[in-house]
Order: structure tokens, then sequence, then C-alpha cells
């Protein structure tokens, strides 16, 4: 089979050629960074995502920016996203803090990634 991807590894935008069978990747092509190649193997066989949203912050209707440390599987995207629905966090919070720790199970925390005090 094969499958064209559109690398997010880098500003290029890469298209990028994978042929593959089930489980096994034959060959990528099309990128021109290793970041490609990585990134159309990962999408293949287990896709991940950073996550931004916004939380709410109580006494305020400004809310938070926050995001994950790391990729989470695509597949807990929306399940990240109702668990900050749910968050509210209390000032002071600093870049960095944890909103949520461990999100729906992923290792991966969610910070804050801007001042309120």
């Amino acid at each position: 089979m094969k499958k064209e991807l559109t690398c997010i590894g880098c500003p290029m935008g890469c298209r990028v050629n994978v042929e593959y069978d089930g489980g096994h990747i034959h060959s990528v092509t099309g990128n021109t960074c290793p970041r490609g190649e990585a990134y159309a193997r990962n999408e293949l066989t287990s896709p991940t995502r950073m996550v931004t949203a916004l939380v709410r912050v109580s006494g305020t209707h400004a809310p938070l920016s926050v995001k994950t440390k790391e990729a989470i599987p695509k597949d807990r995207i929306f399940d990240c996203l109702a668990a900050l629905r749910a968050a509210v966090v209390t000032p002071p919070v600093h870049i960095g803090d944890v909103v949520l720790a461990n999100a729906c199970g992923t290792g991966v925390d969610v910070v804050a990634t801007e001042n309120r005090e």
C-alpha cells in the first residue's frame, strides 16, 4: 500500500510517500530531512500530537493557556481535552506549573504556558 503524508516535523511541510504492508514500512521518500522519515514512521505506527488548550481560572473570566509537555497518543486527545474542560486552576500559576498531571493516563503532564497572579 502507499500513503502520502504532509510532514509536520518542521516548517518545510514535505510531501512524504510511504510504502507499507500492514505494520511493516518498506520505504519512506520525499522527506528533505531525517525528521520527515521519523514522522512518517511514527504516524503510521503510533501517531501522537501535542495538545494546546485553555483552562478556567477561578475568580476571572480570562482563561489560562496550557499545553502537554510532550506529544500524547492521537486517540487520547479528546479525553485530554475533556479533562481540561473540567479543570479549574487557582492563581498564582507560573509558566511550567503542572495543571493536569499524567493527563488521562498518558504519563504526560499538562503545564501552564503563561503566568497568572
